[in-house]
């Protein structure tokens, strides 16, 4: 697969993935939240970002697989530490969000001003622990001594 159909595919699964979170989100809050599209759309978007940023190292890895049995040593460490980000920014964010949301702050505050940069903040960690992690599984290097 030439990568332009890669990053045409990846996009159109994150539009789709923005688009059906993003309305779904919003017509179920709309008894319970009057502005849900203030709920609905950022996390519409921060979906259809998530799926963009997977589908694209998922594409490369199940293509390398196909065509030699094996992917990369390199797109599976990009593969995996995209999923680590992915993974450290939905938990950090929605930790954050949930102890400040159970203060006398409106879900939307709670979202912007916790939420996106503890999420960020943990899914850089995360990112970089699995990023570092030594991938190719032999033993430590011996004793210089």
């Amino acid at each position: 697969m030439d990568t332009y159909w890669k990053e045409l595919t990846s996009l159109s699964v994150g539009l789709l993935g923005f688009i059906v979170v993003g309305v779904s989100v919003t017509e179920l809050l709309t008894p319970h939240i009057w502005p849900s599209a203030m709920i609905g759309l950022p996390v519409g978007l921060v979906v259809g970002a998530a799926l963009v940023s997977l589908t694209y190292p998922s594409l490369s890895y199940w293509e390398e697989t196909r065509a030699t049995g094996r992917a990369a040593r390199n797109t599976v460490r990009r593969f995996w530490t995209t999923a680590a980000a992915l993974v450290g920014f939905v938990t950090g964010g929605g930790i954050a969000v949930a102890v400040l949301s159970t203060q006398a702050v409106g879900l939307a505050s709670a979202i912007l001003f916790a939420g996106v940069p503890a999420g960020v903040a943990l899914g850089a960690l995360a990112a970089y622990v699995v990023f570092r992690r030594d991938w190719d599984g032999g033993s430590p290097p011996a004793s210089p001594v």
